[in-house]
């Protein structure tokens, strides 16, 4: 029972390094950590994407405007609406 679990192993290894070891195997926690580091940028992009002000058309990031009932106001156009 032994030597057969050997000679499996033996020939399973010498497959490998006859396909030149080029079999990647799954890494969990590298992915992980890519999907974190994309998810955070995409949220600093989308942070500091530029919008226009629904009434006077200036131009601000997304993180400092306000949105109202579905429109996007800057500050000062804001206190007016209000």
């Amino acid at each position: 029972m032994i030597l057969k679990i050997i000679l499996i192993g033996i020939i399973i290894y010498l497959l490998y390094r006859a396909f030149g070891g080029k079999i990647e195997l799954p890494k969990a926690k590298k992915t992980q950590k890519v999907k974190k580091e994309k998810s955070e940028d995409l949220k600093e992009l989308e942070a500091n994407t530029l919008v226009e002000c629904s009434k006077c058309g200036i131009f601000i990031a997304y993180k400092e405007a306000i949105i109202k009932r579905g429109k996007i106001y800057c500050e000062d156009c804001f206190k007016e609406v209000k």
